[in-house]
């Protein structure tokens, strides 16, 4: 990694080179999209030579972190807070330094045997949601934390006729989602057959799938920065029954889901059992909740967050050069 004179400022977002699907991951070649569509000479930074994810398909530009990797004095470096690698590789550079942060979870990770940001070369930070920005602000002491809202991709998550079944996602909570799934079953018994669809490792596409088909959504949200796909279900006309992982807490009321205790297991296989008979019998509730539960995803549009970023952009080059 070298400097070099100019750049025409360049705005640099670092990712991870995980192949697995990540929503964190897929955040970052949105804004670098957004970016790139208003003008901005933006790219998405990987370490390794060739890499991008396989699992989605986001034609924006890529650059990669080796021997021929250059920075420039204006440009904008924007890193994730749990990118140790990153965050110490940058640590002495002469550019403007940011923070994207999308998880409070990983923030100290991220640090290392740093205490603060700031000692790490950090002059801005921007938030993925109203949880993430409260904890940067209240716990780590920063004044400005603006915040860019996730958005949904209108094209793939449409609700279309759904079939009895529950789509849910392993992976975070895999032990209590077998709880549920045989509870939930024990409760319903012989009444009717409840299909279970887990979607583990599957492209975006395939997703949008599922939940287009499903008529309920199992949320094993856990310790989330925010938490996207109980949203993408909402907007595939899926009932959604679980927890929220603490950062979903930003759009989960009870008028767009049947939303559930932390660690209420039991609590939770009942509600599903009960909005399956719910949706068995055709009822009125259950129709009003999907209406209610289209209309909070309806407000994650891709507008809304270009038009957060660029204003977010704005206020950490006014930070970064304040703090020069």
């Amino acid at each position: 990694m070298t400097t070099g004179a100019s750049s025409n400022g360049r705005i640099l977002y670092l990712n991870h080179d995980n192949p697995n699907p990540s929503g964190g991951v897929r955040v970052i070649y949105s804004h670098v999209r957004h970016l790139v569509r208003n003008g901005f000479n933006a790219y998405v930074v990987h370490r390794q030579p060739g890499f991008r994810p396989p699992w989605f398909q986001e034609e924006v530009p890529v650059l990669y972190c080796d021997q021929q990797f250059r920075l420039f004095p204006d440009d904008l470096v924007v890193i994730p807070e749990d990118h140790r690698f990153f965050l110490e590789l940058f640590k002495s550079a002469a550019v403007r330094k940011i923070v994207f942060c999308q998880s409070y979870l990983f923030v100290f990770d991220g640090l290392g045997s740093h205490d603060s940001w700031q000692s790490l070369g950090i002059s801005g930070v921007i938030a993925s949601s109203e949880v993430v920005a409260n904890f940067v602000s209240s716990v780590l002491g920063w004044a400005e934390v603006p915040v860019v809202h996730c958005a949904l991709q209108p094209v793939l998550f449409v609700p279309r006729p759904k079939k009895l079944q529950v789509a849910y996602m392993p992976r975070k909570r895999p032990m209590e989602a077998e709880f549920i799934r045989q509870t939930c079953t024990r409760l319903i018994g012989s009444e009717f057959t409840l299909e279970w669809v887990a979607m583990e490792q599957l492209p975006e596409t395939s997703v949008a799938e599922v939940f287009a088909d499903s008529a309920l959504f199992l949320s094993l949200s856990r310790l989330e920065g925010f938490g996207l796909p109980p949203l993408e279900a909402m907007a595939s006309g899926c009932v959604v029954v679980g927890f929220c992982g603490y950062g979903g807490r930003e759009y989960a009321r009870p008028d767009n889901g049947y939303w559930c205790e932390e660690d209420d297991l039991v609590g939770c296989a009942r509600n599903l059992a009960w909005a399956a008979r719910l949706l068995k019998n055709n009822s009125g509730e259950t129709q009003r909740l999907v209406e209610s539960a289209r209309a909070t995803a309806a407000q994650y549009t891709a507008v809304r967050q270009e038009q957060e970023l660029l204003q977010a952009i704005q206020c950490v080059m006014h930070m970064t050069q304040e703090g020069q």
